[in-house]
């Protein structure tokens, strides 16, 4: 049985961080404007993520129109 595609609508693409406060474990979600979307929990997986990605600019679709 194959699972159904889910399309949400509302969300816009970008980069969330938050819990940034002092005792609080930091969250970061980035939703790409092609649908991927990733969470980093804690204070170097937030930063790396932070750094790695680029809002505005989707590395999945770039990655497979050179393999294309």
């Amino acid at each position: 049985m194959k699972t159904p595609s889910i399309r949400v609508q509302g969300l816009r693409p970008g980069l969330q961080v938050r819990g940034l406060d002092r005792g609080m474990t930091p969250v970061a979600d980035w939703l790409c404007s092609c649908g991927h979307h990733e969470r980093a929990t804690g204070r170097p997986d937030v930063q790396q993520l932070a750094a790695r990605v680029e809002v505005g600019t989707c590395p999945h679709l770039a990655a497979g129109s050179r393999a294309a």
